[in-house]
């Protein structure tokens, strides 16, 4: 996937919300691209999760996924996922049918390596032969906000100790602002989104935007009463960033779930 900016741009723009000018940040030899698949999917063990799921990775080939709210035990899909070379996995169950953070990856292509594991995020370390380490951290926020609030607090207590290159993605369940949020039916929550956005700054974290349909969840009504936000997002820090210039997002469209890929 071509990059969305010039090196030097990304480089810039790092400084400027890191408030480094005059600095260059950490240079990283150019790693090849790893694709990367994040998904809430709503319930992972049904037939048509399985029939889309198959045709998802058929098309785009990640070699590391992330499923998100899956609703289900990992061990009553362990074998579904051997088959397509998913042979290696770090998750955390749902509690009854709430939750679940599934890491599944293909070990010729990379290795993964679990150090934090909770319910809402599980922190990895991600290595390909001959490059430098970085760290992923697959993040499913919980809908209560004290919980939510609770995901913060750990991950500005990652963040201020965090010296590798780190990408936080997956389902935050916050928008960023007004523009993230199209409804008939209720009004901004300023406060909410201030908040939102005030972590991912004491977190020293970047969005990264996107390419697809930039609002990533819909609650499946009707008209007036349709309401659609940007849930989903990927945010790194400057390391991370200088290390992957050339990476993208892409949101693919809605299949099986209300959240896109």
């Amino acid at each position: 996937m071509a990059s969305l900016r010039s090196t030097e741009d990304n480089r810039r723009r790092i400084r400027s919300i890191i408030n480094l000018e005059g600095t260059t940040p950490p240079s990283f030899p150019l790693m090849d691209l790893i694709r990367l698949l994040f998904w809430n999917c709503r319930g992972a063990g049904n037939n048509k999760f399985k029939r889309n799921l198959v045709e998802i990775v058929k098309t785009h080939k990640p070699e590391i996924l992330i499923l998100m709210e899956t609703k289900v035990a990992f061990s009553t899909m362990r074998e579904f996922f051997n088959q397509p070379g998913f042979t290696a996995s770090s998750t955390v169950d749902p509690v009854g049918r709430v939750g679940g953070i599934w890491i599944v990856w293909d070990t010729s292509q990379v290795n993964v390596r679990a150090s934090i594991v909770s319910p809402q995020v599980i922190h990895t370390t991600v290595h390909k032969e001959d490059y430098e380490e970085w760290v992923l951290a697959a993040v499913y926020a919980s809908p209560n906000p004290s919980l939510r609030e609770r995901l913060w607090q750990d991950l500005e207590d990652v963040a201020h100790s965090m010296q590798q290159p780190w990408l936080v993605a997956g389902d935050f369940n916050d928008y960023a602002n007004q523009s993230e949020r199209r409804s008939f039916s209720a009004s901004h929550n300023t406060s909410r989104t201030q908040k939102f956005l005030d972590r991912v700054n004491s977190c020293n974290l970047i969005d990264l935007g996107c390419s697809g349909p930039r609002l990533t969840w819909t609650n499946n009504r009707q008209g007036i009463a349709n309401t659609m936000e940007r849930l989903d997002r990927a945010l790194c820090n400057a390391e991370w960033r200088s290390m992957f210039p050339e990476a993208t997002v892409r949101v693919l469209p809605r299949t099986y779930s209300d959240h896109s890929l």
